[in-house]
């Protein structure tokens, strides 16, 4: 079954191309309600899978902050929902930073391509390389500006 799986995975999930990209920007920009969206070509999080209690000696580290067992699934869509990119595996008691330094994305920086980026939660740290990572002002302390992108950057 893993074997069937692993030959369709590249079917069914694949970074888009350049001229792609330039259909997913609009998406965003849309979504945002925001020109400065229109170069924006995916949005990153994770999610908790529950899991049973492994039995192992290291079964605590599969509890998460919501005190239930998981591992952590982090994907990335475009701006019409469709998965680009997923990662599975770690415990649940992992960081989102955690999990996604250790991604072949986050490594290979193959994606997103130069010019574009991707935007994620503050539960994910602002970067320019090896990707170009957007996230929300932590605390926007200098007004209106800030809280203003933050509301288009969660509307991304």
């Amino acid at each position: 079954m893993c074997d069937t799986i692993l030959c369709l995975l590249e079917k069914v999930l694949h970074f888009p191309t350049k001229a792609k990209c330039a259909e997913v920007g609009p998406g965003f920009h849309r979504l945002a309600n925001s020109p400065a969206f229109s170069q924006c070509v995916g949005a990153i999080d994770g999610c908790h899978i529950r899991i049973n209690a492994p039995n192992t000696p290291h079964a605590q580290d599969y509890l998460n902050r919501k005190l239930f067992f998981s591992v952590q699934l982090q994907g990335i869509c475009d701006s019409y929902g469709t998965f680009l990119d997923i990662f599975v595996g770690y415990p649940g008691s992992v960081h989102d930073t955690r999990v996604l330094r250790n991604t072949p994305v986050f490594v290979r920086g193959c994606y997103p391509p130069a010019g574009h980026f991707i935007v994620g939660d503050a539960g994910y740290p602002c970067l320019s390389e090896p990707l170009n990572l957007i996230t929300p002002y932590r605390e926007p302390w200098s007004g209106r500006v800030e809280a203003c992108f933050n509301q288009h950057h969660a509307r991304a």
